[in-house]
């Protein structure tokens, strides 16, 4: 059955200042006009709304939701929704919004904080010295980091550097890294989520350009030759990257979807997938949470020695690239050469080798849901 690219509801009940709907299909960036028109019911109604015809809920849909939501509170209206499928319901606790589902026997307030819809957040150091802003001063050479979602992308990534050098007209150094960049010496950087998300809030630098149909969705791998389910893992040792990434976070919360405690796991932290992996292979974890980029993109050999317990779903979060606040005259023109390499076919073989279909600009509230989660959880 092919999913629906519509979104619509139906009022089911209204009496004495309680109302109740439907919703059906996805909740999108389309699902403004519609969901626009709850705005205007009465101060201190009751509502409830019923998701259980909801195929898909993406960041935009929930960034919609809540500016609905806050609208309501502001206006002392009772707020709880229902029926919820497992992603869907996931993507509410991550964001905050968890506080809204309603429980059997429960009002939604009292099951927002429980243990399992609240794993404990990555941790995160704050710099004691925070690096002083650049100069306002564009160099004519530039500096290119990235952090990769794969190893395998690592020379297209190279060409890419020299595709952008032939375009811009300028000298451009690139390299790869797996820590936070030198924000003095950084002009672009393809980021991951949450690091997107501090070099934004942080060091003010912009996003311009991501990813199409490319969000960070996490597997939660096992040895093949384990025959537990995910729940039997209690107390069982996990190992991912790095602790302070959108995979431990969406890892962790899918562990506790299915009754597991995370908080009492055990972590280790490899540096890099492939690290973790071997660390797996060798029984030294019993669990490893991946990118499912980096699993789909595994040897033969690797993906006959695990097996996969579950998957995210999630069309969250995904890469963004970012540049300085000083090249912000420049964000079009760069945005403009990105967007245009499926047009060309040198292009189209670097977006082949770099293993993204194309490039789009993020939409405000895709980047709104994501800040709000990196708030949330960096510590």
């Amino acid at each position: 059955m092919s999913m629906s690219t519509t979104f619509n509801m139906q009022k089911i009940s209204s009496s004495d200042n309680n109302f109740r709907f439907d919703l059906i299909g996805s909740i999108d960036a389309h699902a403004d006009n519609v969901l626009q028109s709850l705005t205007n019911l009465p101060s201190g109604a009751y509502v409830l709304l019923d998701f259980s015809q909801v195929e898909r809920v993406n960041s935009m849909g929930l960034s919609l939701l809540l500016k609905v939501f806050e609208e309501w509170e502001r206006k002392k209206i009772r707020i709880e929704v229902q029926q919820l499928d497992r992603m869907v319901s996931m993507l509410f606790k991550i964001t905050g919004l968890g506080r809204f589902i309603k429980s059997d026997g429960k009002t939604a307030d009292t099951t927002a904080d429980s243990n399992s819809s609240n794993p404990q957040p990555p941790r995160r150091s704050s710099p004691s010295n925070k690096e002083t802003a650049a100069p306002a001063i564009v160099s004519d050479k530039l500096n290119f980091v990235a952090s990769l979602q794969s190893g395998q992308q690592l020379t297209g990534w190279y060409l890419l550097n020299t595709y952008l050098q032939r375009r811009m007209k300028k000298a451009i150094h690139f390299e790869q890294t797996a820590d936070k960049p030198n924000t003095m010496t950084t002009d672009l950087f393809f980021a991951r989520p949450f690091e997107a998300c501090m070099m934004m809030s942080e060091y003010n630098f912009i996003p311009i350009i991501r990813p199409t149909n490319d969000a960070d969705e996490v597997v939660i791998l096992t040895r093949a030759d384990d025959t537990r389910e995910l729940k039997d893992y209690q107390n069982a040792n996990a190992g991912t990257a790095t602790e302070n990434s959108f995979v431990y976070l969406l890892g962790r919360f899918l562990c506790d979807e299915n009754g597991l405690d995370s908080k009492k796991m055990n972590f280790d932290f490899a540096g890099n997938e492939i690290k973790a992996l071997q660390s797996l292979i060798r029984k030294k974890y019993d669990l490893v949470f991946m990118l499912k980029k980096t699993f789909d993109g595994l040897s033969s050999f690797s993906r006959n020695n695990v097996r996969k317990l579950d998957e995210s779903q999630t069309d969250f979060a995904c890469h963004l690239l970012c540049i300085k606040p000083q090249l912000k005259n420049e964000a079009e023109a760069i945005g403009n050469i990105f967007m245009e390499m499926a047009n060309d076919d040198q292009g189209k073989q670097i977006l082949l080798d770099i293993q993204v279909d194309s490039w789009i600009k993020p939409e405000a509230g895709e980047l709104n849901m994501l800040q709000m989660v990196y708030n949330r959880y960096a510590l």
